[in-house]
This record gives structure tokens, C-alpha cells and sequence, in this order.
């Protein structure tokens, strides 16, 4: 079984390979089919910059940034590794050119002179150093290339903030038959979404950041249309229906309420959610399906953090002057959010180009139609559904009027500064732990 781990590990890793060498100079991005026949599909993706080494000396320094990264989050959150990353790592040479290696602590590269240039980028070296971590605490390994070598590969990529490229490689072990993501239940993909979350809130800079918060939503998204798409395929709905749960933002009388609630509003939007506020703004109540709902608050729950941390930044660096601070703030909060929801926008409809449900308007011929689309039949199927059931719920519940949200704050200078706080970066092109 280790052999025929061994041999579709790689031919999963190969394709990887295949996809990051031919992504467009131009734009970062890299188009791949997926499936065949009817079920054949074209994502694209944005990897992020892979290193190249020269000579695996050079290698040494980036598996250092590597470990002393994991180690800063083992602090922070605990550790994903059973402290492996808290042992060293070497890197040396060997005189082979078609083989890479890790045994007990060291990684051995074959030489670029000697023909080995292809083990001398990033993707291999994190594949050898996935085994160091994947190292049980008496030194054993657990598996060679099976079940959890790949899990720790691909756990070591997000934690890296190689999002994209997490992504490509679980796709391709889905394409050669290994991956088993496919079985996991919503929490599982809650786990994802909250585990990118906890990294931005660690984030060593805001682009790094604002990176974790996009892939964030674009994994909730793909998630949601896989949802759709199999809810479409059962005949018998009742195992999943809309839902309502009703969410509290604030207290009675707390200044911000109407902000946080702008904030939540904007997240709903991006995620086939409805909501109706509280009449003393102190909540919301949001319908649709619970898996949505989930997605919401813990986006909810990580970017409100960031918000108000970026305003008391903001505030404490009197930059607002002469402004009051209470009228600073709420301007600040206004940009914020304005510019939040544009990006869970940008990346709502990334995640729907790539999932093949919305065709890119950039692209020549461009249809945008769902006809003969079933993946984009069933997302329109959902948002009906949910859309019925948000009128019918209103009715029941006794729903009426129209939420006027804030009113315009006549500070320029901090809603711009709320916008740049909350800008930072493109979307998904991380650069950190480049050489």
C-alpha cells in the first residue's frame, strides 16, 4: 500500500508542478481542467510565488523562516505539529541529481550542477520538510506518503499562507483518487474557515493578513456552491432547509451598534444570507441555510475584531485631529466596511468564476448565463428557496419596514483611512517566506 501511496502522491504533486510552471507572467494566474465529459470543469488560480533556489545551501535560510513561522504560531494558537517544528532542521547536499530526501532532522537536495535544478524549489523542499513534521515524537515516521503525510503537507501550505497552492494540491489529489476532503461535514469546513481566520488574526503584517480574510470568504464560497449543487442532486430536500438564528452585536445604547450591524449586513450579502435588524440595533436575525449562517458569524466574529483594533490604532496615533474621536471613529468604521465588503465581493465572485458557476466578465465572450449550467441552476434554485423563505419567515414573524443603516459621517480623511486600513493587499498573492 506504501508503494502505491508513494507513486500517486507524487503523480498528485507532479501535476501541481505542471500547473505552477505554466502560470501567465502576465496576471499571476494559471487556467486548469478539471474532470471529463460533463463533469469537466475550468478553474483558475493564483499561486503564489514559489521560491527557486540556486544551490541548496540557500535552502537552509528558507526552511529556517519556515520552522521559526510555525513556532510563532505554535505560541500563539499551539501547535499543528506535536512540536516537531520546535526541532531543527539541515539541509545539505548529496551527490545524486533524481532523488530528495529527509531522514532524522536533515534534508538532503541533489546539486543544480549535477542535474538536480527540479528539487531546488519551494514545493519539493516543503514536501521534505512535511515529513519532519510529520514525525511522530520519538522520531519514528507515521506514514511515508500516505493518509496523514499528505494532510500535513497541505496543513503546512495554509499555515504558510500558500493558500492558492494548499488549494491545487488538494485538487490534485482529488484528481488522481486520494484526497477524502470530499467526506468531511460542515465542520469540517468551518474548521478551515476558522483556522484561516486565527491566522490573520496572528498576521505578522496587515497584507498577510487581508490574504488569510479573502481565501477565508473564498472558501466559503466554493464551499457553499458545492452545497448548492449537491442539495440540487436530492429529490428529498428535508435533510437541509433555511433556517433563522438571531445574532446579538451590541447593548442597548453602545454608540457603534450601527456599525457593526453595516459590518454583518455586508458579510450576509456575501453569503446567500438574508437578515433583519432589531429595532433598538442591539442585533440581527439572519435566514438561510445554517451551513451560510455558520460562515457568517465566524467572518463576523474575526473581522470585527480587526475593525475596531484598526480604529483604536487609528485614534491613538491622532491623525484625527481636530476631528472629535467619537465622529472620527464612525467615519473611520464607514470606510472600513465599505471597503471589506467590495473585497468579500471580489472574492465571492472568484470563487464563483472558478467554481465554473459565473463566467469572468473580463473574459472574450463572456456568456454570464446559467442555461445548460447546473451548478449555476442550483445556486439560483438556493437563493429562491432562501429568498421565499425570508418573505414567508418576515410575514410569520411580523417583519415590516425598511433598516435605514447610519447616516453619512462628514469625515473624508478618516473614512479614507478606514479604507486604506482595510486594503493592504491582493487578494490570495501572498509574498511572504520568499528567499
Amino acid at each position: 500500500m506504501q508503494g502505491t501511496d508513494r507513486k500517486t502522491t507524487y503523480a498528485a504533486e507532479h501535476m501541481v508542478v505542471a500547473w505552477l510552471d505554466t502560470t501567465s507572467p502576465e496576471d499571476g494566474t494559471v487556467r486548469v481542467s478539471l474532470g471529463e465529459g460533463p463533469d469537466r470543469r475550468v478553474v483558475t488560480y493564483t499561486p503564489e510565488a514559489e521560491p527557486r533556489f540556486s544551490r541548496p545551501a540557500e535552502v537552509t535560510h528558507f526552511v529556517e523562516r519556515v520552522l521559526e513561522r510555525l513556532r510563532s504560531q505554535a505560541r500563539a494558537f499551539g501547535s499543528n505539529y506535536r512540536d516537531r517544528e520546535q526541532r531543527p532542521v539541515e539541509v545539505v547536499a548529496h551527490r545524486g541529481w533524481t532523488k530528495a530526501s529527509y531522514l532524522d532532522g536533515t534534508i538532503r537536495l541533489p546539486q543544480r550542477e549535477r542535474g538536480g535544478a527540479w528539487a531546488l524549489r519551494g514545493l519539493v523542499v516543503l514536501h521534505e520538510l512535511a515529513h519532519h513534521l510529520n514525525t511522530g515524537v520519538d522520531g519514528t515516521i507515521i506514514d511515508s506518503h500516505g493518509d496523514g503525510f499528505r494532510a500535513t503537507f497541505v496543513r503546512l501550505l495554509e499555515d504558510l499562507g500558500w493558500s492558492e497552492i494548499a488549494a491545487m494540491l488538494s485538487e490534485a489529489y482529488r484528481q488522481v483518487g486520494l484526497d477524502r476532503t470530499g467526506e468531511a461535514d460542515d465542520d469540517g469546513m468551518l474548521d478551515k474557515v476558522g483556522k484561516l481566520l486565527r491566522h490573520a488574526e496572528g498576521a505578522s503584517t496587515p497584507a498577510e493578513r487581508d490574504a488569510f480574510f479573502a481565501k477565508a470568504q473564498q472558501l466559503a464560497t466554493t464551499h457553499s456552491i458545492e452545497l448548492a449543487v449537491a442539495r440540487a442532486a436530492v429529490a428529498d430536500r428535508s435533510a437541509e432547509t433555511p433556517t433563522f438564528e438571531p445574532v446579538r452585536l451590541g447593548h442597548r445604547g453602545q454608540q457603534s451598534n450601527v456599525r457593526f450591524i453595516e459590518l454583518m449586513v455586508a458579510i450576509t450579502r456575501a453569503n446567500d444570507l438574508r437578515c433583519s435588524i432589531r429595532s433598538d440595533n442591539t442585533g440581527v436575525t439572519l435566514y438561510g441555510f445554517g451551513s451560510d449562517i455558520d460562515v457568517a458569524k465566524t467572518l463576523y466574529m474575526s473581522l470585527v475584531v480587526q475593525m475596531v483594533a484598526d480604529a483604536d490604532a487609528y485614534l491613538r496615533s491622532g491623525a484625527h485631529r481636530p476631528t472629535h474621536g467619537r465622529t472620527a471613529r464612525a467615519a473611520f468604521y464607514q470606510g472600513w466596511t465599505a471597503r471589506i465588503e467590495q473585497r468579500l465581493r471580489e472574492a465571492r465572485r472568484a470563487a464563483q468564476v472558478s467554481a465554473g458557476v459565473s463566467d469572468d466578465p473580463q473574459a472574450p465572450g463572456a456568456a454570464r448565463t446559467a442555461a445548460g449550467n447546473p451548478r449555476a441552476l442550483a445556486l439560483i434554485a438556493k437563493e429562491v428557496e432562501v429568498s421565499d423563505y425570508y418573505a414567508a419567515m418576515r410575514r410569520q414573524h411580523g417583519v415590516s419596514g425598511t433598516w435605514r443603516g447610519s447616516s453619512r459621517v462628514a469625515d473624508r480623511r478618516s473614512a479614507a483611512r478606514g479604507r486604506a486600513a482595510a486594503e493592504r493587499a491582493r487578494f490570495g498573492r501572498g509574498k511572504e517566506l520568499t528567499p
